[in-house]
C-alpha cells in the first residue's frame, strides 16, 4: 500500500514531529511503501526539515506563487502523480479542497485522513467544512475522538484511535534523596494558552512556602520565555532553576529522562502528551494537572500511576510534590507509571495501532462523491478582475509571489481563525465530557 503523508515543515520541535519521526520508519519496515512531502517556501523550509529528521527521506511540495490557489494546485499535481492509497494529512488543511479537485479530474482515486493531534476549535469546524471528502479521522487521544464525533459531525465508526508511543527501557528507580532535595523537570513549549507556564513561579513559592528543596530544569522554548525568565530570576540566580532551551531527544535523553525524580505538567488540554510517556518510561514519577484529554484517556491515575492536581491550583499541586519526600510512594509511581508505558505507549504498542487504524481505513465503504469545495478567497486584483483560476495562471506566468508573514499564513494549518471565546467555549465543553463533574470554566 501507498501512503502519502503531508506535514508542515515549519516546526522542528515537538510533540508531532517525534511521533511522524518514529511511525514512517515503522511503518515502512512493516512493508508500506511511505512517503512524506513537506512544503518548501520562505517559513516552511525543506532543507532544515530534512537535515533534522533524514529518516523521513520528505519531498519538497513548492507553491510558486504563494496563494490559496497555489497550494491548491501544487498538492492536486502530488496527488495526481503519486495516486496513493491513503493520504494522512498532518495540519495542513489546502489537502482537502485539493484531493476533492485532484478527485473531480480523475487523477487521485485514494482516501484522505486527517490526523488529529490538538484539542482546538479550528480543527472540529474543518472537519465540519471538509468532511464530505476526509474518509476517517485517526486521534491520538480519547477525548479527541469524541469531539471529532461530536463536535466535527464525523460518523463515530470513522473515528479511529492510535496512540503515541515512545521507547521504554528496563525499569530503573529514581535516584537521589528525594527527603533531602526533590529534582524536578518540566519540558515543553513555552508558552501560556495551553502549557501554562506563568503556573511555575507561584508553584515554587508555594513549594518553599512548605520548606521544600528543590531543583527545577525547564526544557522547551517558545513565545514566553523571555518574561518567565523575568519571573524565575531570583531563582535561576540561586541555582534553584535551570533554563535549558531547547532541548532535542538526544539531550532529553541525556539530562532529563532518568536524571530527575519527577516531571511536572501544568498544561490546560493535552492530546499526549508524548512528553509524560517518556518520563514514565525512564522511571521518572509524574505530577500533573487534571488537564483536558486526561480524563477519558484514563492513563494518569491519581495515587496508582501519578498524582494529580486541579490546573492552574499551586497550592495543590505543591502539596502533591511534597508526598513525593517518601520515598516508597516515588518508587510505587515509578514502577506503575513505566509498566503503564510499557502495556499502552511503547513505539511498538503504539505502531500496532496505527497500522491497524490505516487497515480500516481501507477497510471502511467508499465515501459518495461530496460538493465541489468552493474556491479559495481572491488573493489579490488578479484573482478577483480575472476569477481565482486565470488569475493564478496569469500570475505564474508573469512570476508574481506572495510574501506571508508567518507560516500558518504560508501554509495554513487549518481553515478557520483562532477565536479566545471559541477555544474557551470548546475547552468548557471537552471538559465537560472528559471529566464529568468537575469545574470547568
Amino acid at each position: 500500500m501507498k501512503v502519502l503523508v503531508l506535514a508542515p515543515s515549519a516546526y522542528l520541535l515537538g510533540g508531532v514531529q517525534d511521533w511522524l519521526a518514529h511511525l514512517v520508519p515503522g511503518l515502512r519496515a512493516g512493508g508500506l511503501e511511505v512517503i512524506v512531502a513537506v512544503p518548501d517556501g520562505d517559513h516552511h523550509r525543506h532543507g532544515p526539515y530534512a537535515r533534522a529528521y533524514p529518516a523521513l527521506a520528505a519531498q519538497p511540495l513548492a507553491n510558486p506563487s504563494g496563494s490559496g490557489e497555489g497550494r491548491i494546485r501544487a498538492i492536486a499535481a502530488l496527488l495526481g502523480r503519486l495516486n496513493p492509497q491513503l493520504v494522512l494529512g498532518v495540519n495542513l488543511v489546502d489537502l482537502y479542497p485539493a484531493a476533492q479537485r485532484a478527485r473531480r479530474q480523475g487523477r487521485f482515486d485514494g482516501r484522505v485522513v486527517m490526523t488529529l493531534h490538538a484539542l482546538q476549535a479550528e480543527y472540529f469546524d474543518d472537519l465540519r467544512r471538509h468532511g464530505a471528502g476526509i474518509e476517517a479521522v485517526i486521534a491520538t487521544n480519547r477525548l479527541a475522538c469524541r469531539l471529532a464525533s461530536e463536535r466535527g459531525g464525523m460518523d463515530p465508526a470513522r473515528v479511529l484511535y492510535a496512540p503515541y508511543g515512545v521507547s521504554v527501557p528496563p525499569w530503573q528507580a529514581p535516584g537521589g534523596d528525594p527527603a533531602a532535595s526533590l529534582k524536578l523537570a518540566w519540558v515543553g513549549r513555552l508558552e501560556q494558552a495551553q502549557k501554562r507556564v506563568h503556573d511555575l513561579p507561584p508553584l515554587l513559592m508555594a513549594l518553599q512556602a512548605l520548606g521544600l528543596e528543590v531543583q527545577l530544569s525547564i526544557a522547551g522554548d517558545g513565545e514566553e520565555r523571555p518574561a518567565l525568565e523575568r519571573s524565575l530570576a531570583p531563582w535561576i540566580a540561586g541555582g534553584t532553576v535551570r533554563m535549558l532551551g531547547h532541548v532535542d531527544q538526544r539531550r532529553l535523553a541525556d539530562q532529563i529522562y532518568g536524571h530527575h525524580q519527577a516531571l511536572v505538567i501544568t498544561s490546560a488540554w493535552e492530546t499526549g502528551p508524548i512528553v509524560a510517556w517518556q518520563a514514565m518510561a525512564s522511571g521518572m514519577a509524574v505530577v500533573s494537572s487534571r488537564y483536558v484529554g486526561s480524563g477519558l484517556e484514563g492513563a494518569l491515575e491519581h495515587d496508582a500511576t501519578a498524582l494529580l492536581f486541579p490546573c492552574g491550583n499551586v497550592a495543590a499541586a505543591a502539596a502533591e510534590l511534597a508526598r513525593l519526600r517518601q520515598p516508597q510512594l516515588l518508587e510505587r509511581l515509578s514502577r506503575a507509571g513505566h509498566a503503564l508505558v510499557a502495556r499502552r505507549y511503547s513505539e511498538g504498542a503504539s505502531l500496532a495501532a496505527w497500522r491497524r487504524a490505516l487497515d480500516q481505513v481501507m477497510a471502511l465503504p467508499p465515501l459518495a462523491a461530496g460538493p465541489a469545495q468552493p474556491a479559495p478567497p481572491p488573493a489579490g486584483r488578479l484573482d478577483r478582475w480575472l476569477g481565482q483560476r486565470r488569475g493564478e495562471d496569469l500570475r505564474r506566468l508573469l512570476g508574481q509571489r506572495f510574501r506571508h508573514g508567518s507560516a500558518g499564513s504560508e501554509w495554513p494549518h487549518s481553515g478557520g481563525v483562532g477565536d479566545g471565546a471559541a477555544e474557551a467555549e470548546l475547552l468548557a465543553a471537552a471538559g465537560r465530557l472528559d471529566i464529568p463533574g468537575a469545574p470547568h470554566g
